[in-house]
């Protein structure tokens, strides 16, 4: 089967900024005396922000609830995603690209909608999709496939009919659950190995096989 679209995974996937996750938690967090290591970080990779603090508290054993600490941490990630401004390799040429053929194009993402806004007009690709779908806009988020079934409706193509863009476990899991052809690129500095939940693997967004698409 030929495809019809392309929904993007953001984070780690147009640009390198699940780092910036990690310094965003540790800001936060450094008044309660803890650290997030760069190894958990890995672990939870691609989930919701509150999944990611249910976990935080859990495993660091912080005081208090996730009340306590995610309004902090939506104001540091707001400003320091929007000062990422390097899009990961192939990025910016494979959206120019898809767009100058007509394919539909989403993003979805577990960042919520002022992350994604920040970040993406940080490298300069806001604007750039037909479709944005966020994790605050579903009931289920990764790795259930609600919210690539909400990109896909958004852009008005069938899931089947869609190639999704991944680079965690979560991720790739989220889009093969929604029925999507599911490639794994591994540009970032916090890239998995080739992992068997992927239909394809890349090494950046260069390699996309162009040949995947159909304008069908």
């Amino acid at each position: 089967m030929k495809f019809r679209a392309v929904v993007f995974d953001m984070d780690g996937v147009l640009a390198d900024s699940e780092p910036v996750f990690l310094e965003g938690v540790n800001a936060v967090i450094a008044a309660a005396g803890k650290e997030m290591t760069p190894e958990l970080h890995h672990e939870i990779m691609g989930t919701s922000v509150e999944d990611t603090w249910r976990i935080l508290i859990d495993r660091l054993g912080l005081p208090g609830s996730m009340s306590d600490y995610v309004p902090a941490y939506d104001a540091e990630m707001r400003r320091r995603l929007a000062e990422v401004t390097a899009a990961l390799p192939g990025a910016r040429e494979l959206v120019a690209e898809l767009r100058r053929r007509g394919v539909p194009i989403a993003v979805a993402s577990s960042s919520w909608p002022a992350w994604i806004r920040a970040l993406l007009g940080g490298i300069g690709l806001l604007g750039s999709f037909d479709a944005i779908a966020s994790a605050t806009e579903v009931e289920h988020p990764k790795p259930a496939p609600d919210l690539y079934l909400l990109a896909a409706e958004r852009l008005g193509v069938e899931p089947r009919r869609c190639v999704a863009i991944e680079d965690t476990p979560t991720g790739l899991r989220s889009a093969k659950a929604a029925g999507m052809f599911a490639v794994q690129v591994r540009a970032s500095s916090t890239a998995f190995p080739p992992l068997p939940e992927a239909d394809a693997v890349i090494d950046t967004l260069a390699d996309f096989d162009l040949a995947l698409l159909s304008p069908d």
